[in-house]
């Protein structure tokens, strides 16, 4: 019917939801699944809430976490909304999918992370969170989540937000009807601040992020921070 796809408002629990990584509909239930980086509300009247001013006060600033929300379509209600699976502690943001994957259920979601103990810090390297499979289990504030595949650059380095790009390509240049989401690299803006220098970090996700790059691509001078960008093949 016509009514059918009207649009709605459904009430969910008070948060802060920014960067959404995917969304599907779920098979079995018919439920809307969606993940996302956010924080809990507060009362500051700044559009960013404790991100607002100069520069970033990371210890009134509260620690940005992947949630997972789940909307029932029929009743129009929330069923549920918390820290995704396997992402407990993983202090993350800008979290993403295979492309191929921004409709569907996808295993992995990749973020630039901070640390995996729950702390509010700057960003300084990226993880990989099992949100289908992973734990539920909440770990107490300071505790290292040691299930969250991460891979930090170390002290002084600085991680922009990542793109994935797939490897799989058909002889005539276009995209496969079939994705294997580790068929991909991640690639990041680093900053490295003793140097004065950024450079490209590629990962090949086929391999765990602790592993490491396997390239790094140092440019002639140092990238202001940044995010939001897009890749295209030559």
């Amino acid at each position: 019917t016509a009514n059918q796809f009207e649009p709605y408002s459904v009430d969910v629990p008070a948060c802060f939801s920014i960067h959404f990584s995917h969304g599907y509909e779920d098979k079995e239930t018919g439920n809307l699944v969606s993940f996302f980086s956010g924080w809990p509300p507060s009362d500051s009247k700044d559009f960013l809430g404790a991100w607002g001013g100069f520069a970033p006060q990371f210890e009134v600033i509260p620690p940005t976490y992947i949630w997972r929300l789940e909307i029932d379509p029929k009743t129009k209600t929330c069923v549920d909304l918390d820290i995704a699976p396997g992402a407990s502690n993983a202090c993350a943001e800008h979290p993403l999918v295979h492309p191929a994957f921004s409709t569907s259920p996808a295993k992995y979601v990749y973020a630039v992370g901070s640390n995996n103990v729950g702390d509010s810090t700057a960003p300084c390297g990226y993880s990989k969170l099992c949100v289908e499979d992973g734990k539920r289990e909440k770990l107490p504030i300071g505790e290292y989540n040691s299930e969250i595949d991460s891979y930090w650059f170390g002290a002084r380095y600085f991680a922009g937000e990542p793109l994935i790009v797939p490897k799989s390509k058909n002889d005539d240049g276009t995209c496969p009807m079939e994705y294997n989401e580790r068929e991909a690299y991640l690639l990041g803006m680093v900053q490295d601040a003793v140097k004065d220098r950024s450079f490209v970090a590629i990962f090949d996700l086929e391999k765990d992020l602790k592993e490491g790059p396997v390239a790094k691509l140092y440019l002639k001078s140092a990238v202001p921070h940044g995010l939001h960008g897009c890749f295209t093949s030559d």
